[in-house]
């Protein structure tokens, strides 16, 4: 039975108010997997509404995400204990990295739900990704306006979730860089008319939307309010002092993706793109432009030249209200027998009618010259020290390029490590001959593997892993608008995330398998692995810190004695639940 208007159940979604004293052991026994599922509740709540088109309902629901202790909890987390940039201060120089700190901050947060005023963020200037020569304005909101921002995105997102076009991949929950790839695949491959390619890119995307336009598509939003002041609350830039902001978003805010979604909302409709109806309605109609979206880079593939000139003339005209236009020296119209990157992929038709989707030859000489930097610095450093510094780099980059045509380019990646390892073993021991060298750094380090020119530490027994011991796994393509929040999809996702296998060993993949994936301390998730990385640099940072430092093997009694109980062998937990010491817990999936 649908609730009455204005009457919510607000008994199953937790407690408004935090518990009179809530200190670092409170924070340390936070049941997180209770909260989690309280806001995840309140979240497909929202979405459904949506759906059935019971605005009244939506924005009450939102309002009560936004007075939800859980999704207090859950954000201040995700923002001091989970972002990559949880280190980083603002302005204000505060950070939050003890339990104590983490703490505060969730009492502090909630106190000001309804009365926080936005402060300016710091604007720092870091290399652009793929030019490092120039650089890119970043914006650092203090850690009070992080953890409101994704409080607030909490209870925006969901609604918007059930609004956002099929092909729109960029900066969506349980959608990534590998779905759009597989998009273009799927449009693309075979006999496909759309052989005509508009490939674009916007000009400051974050640093143009027009906010009028912004703030008129958020409607009646119950913080709309506190939006509007991370918009205007300016910058503050280290030489320059405050400068007022009158377009644009901090391009460092937990909220400023979800923004940018929001004010590109309707760019297929925009282009004339045209869906079937029925059973078909994620299937573009023939003839009709088909355009897929990865944040405010977007590729139109079209049939005639003429059709794409068109679309472009289209999307100008739609993309000037909202503040933003194209990057024109970015921006071209190329057949698909030329082929074209995108996203660190280049995809091209060749002459047999294949299309092949490979690493970019842009993307392949930058890892190659940063492999080659990271060696010369190293120069002078251990075995172990190279290691620890260029496992993390390979990996990375190999687990983002594992869905494409990359067994060649692996292979060569294998070559040319091998003689960036060989070279710096020759330097670090020039008076020594090569025979010593290979029989101290090199040998049949993986016992499950017969190479004999594998590079490694003969103290620890780590070694480099070859790129070309990795399988091409294909990546399955999220289906339609498929949405986390939609509680009709629950199977559909728990499934998906099954399938979905982090690049680590084959041994703590069993592990996590066997626990399910969960800490047996705790009881929560190891890894929050719904929202992959998306760039090389992201999966080297996941790997690096995620698995190093978030998790660890606790070899309490050797793996090979299956008969003890469950707490006496090896099992993975949270490096913090190890330090606080939390009791065993049963978990799912694991034997007693």
């Amino acid at each position: 039975m649908s609730e009455p208007k204005g009457m919510l159940d607000t008994s199953v979604n937790g407690p408004e108010d935090p518990p009179a004293v809530f200190d670092a052991d409170a924070w340390q026994q936070v049941d997180w997997r209770m909260h989690e599922e309280r806001v995840r509740r309140l979240r497909r709540r929202i979405f459904k509404a949506v759906q059935d088109g019971d605005l009244a309902k939506v924005r009450n629901l939102q309002k009560l995400m936004l007075r939800s202790w859980s999704n207090t909890l859950i954000s201040v987390r995700q923002v001091t204990q989970r972002n990559a940039g949880r280190k980083t201060a603002g302005i204000d120089g505060r950070v939050a990295l003890t339990a104590q700190a983490r703490a505060e901050v969730a009492v502090q947060v909630h106190a000001t739900r309804s009365s926080w005023q936005p402060v300016a963020v710091k604007r720092v200037h870091i290399p652009k990704a793929h030019d490092k020569t120039r650089k890119r304005p970043l914006g650092i909101p203090v850690i009070m306006d992080r953890c409101h921002q994704a409080r607030v995105r909490q209870a925006l997102e969901p609604e918007w979730e059930a609004r956002f076009e099929a092909r729109s991949y960029g900066f969506r929950p349980g959608r990534g860089c590998h779905d759009a790839i597989e998009s273009l695949f799927n449009t693309l491959a075979g006999r496909g008319t759309r052989v005509w390619i508009l490939d674009a890119d916007l000009a400051g995307a974050f640093n143009a939307i027009d906010h009028d336009h912004l703030l008129e598509a958020l409607g009646r939003f119950p913080a709309r309010g506190m939006i509007a002041g991370w918009l205007k609350a300016g910058v503050v830039e280290a030489g320059v002092g405050f400068t007022p902001t009158t377009e644009g978003v901090p391009q460092g805010g937990v909220i400023s993706p979800l923004i940018l979604n929001i004010a590109l909302h309707g760019l297929e409709g925009a282009a004339g793109v045209r869906y079937r109806g029925g059973i078909h309605a994620d299937d573009v109609v023939p003839g009709s432009p088909a355009v897929t979206r990865y944040a405010d880079d977007m590729v139109a593939c079209c049939t005639t030249r003429q059709q794409a000139e068109q679309v472009k003339a289209r999307l100008a005209a739609w993309l000037a209200p909202r503040g933003l236009a194209f990057n024109e020296a970015k921006t071209r119209i190329v057949h698909l027998t030329e082929g074209f990157d995108f996203l660190g992929f280049n995809l091209r038709r060749y002459r047999n009618g294949k299309l092949l989707i490979k690493p970019s030859k842009v993307a392949i000489k930058e890892f190659r010259k940063r492999l080659a930097e990271e060696f010369r610095t190293l120069r002078g450093a251990n075995a172990a020290a190279v290691l620890i510094r260029i496992v993390p780099i390979v990996r990375g980059w190999v687990a983002y390029y594992r869905t494409a045509v990359s067994s060649k380019v692996f292979a060569a990646l294998g070559n040319y490590l091998w003689k960036l390892t060989y070279k710096w073993a020759c330097w670090t021991h020039s008076n020594k001959p090569k025979r010593w060298i290979v029989q101290r750094y090199y040998g049949k380090f993986d016992k499950f593997r017969a190479d004999r020119w594998v590079f490694g530490d003969r103290d620890t027994g780590a070694y480099l892993p070859n790129p070309a011991w990795t399988d091409i796994v294909r990546h399955t393509l999220v289906k339609g608008r498929a949405s986390p929040d939609d509680p009709d999809l629950t199977r559909y996702w728990a499934g998906r995330r099954r399938r979905v296998k982090p690049p680590l060993d084959s041994y703590t993949l069993r592990l996590l398998s066997k626990q399910d994936a969960r800490c047996t301390l705790c009881g929560d998730d190891l890894l929050t692995f719904e929202d992959p990385p998306q760039t090389p640099q992201g999966w080297e940072w996941w790997y690096l810190w995620v698995t190093k430092k978030a998790i660890a093997a606790e070899y309490l009694v050797h793996h090979d004695q299956p008969n003890k109980s469950r707490d006496q062998r090896t099992h993975l937990v949270h490096a913090h639940c190890t330090r606080t010491k939390h009791p065993v817990r049963a978990t799912a999936g694991t034997a007693q």
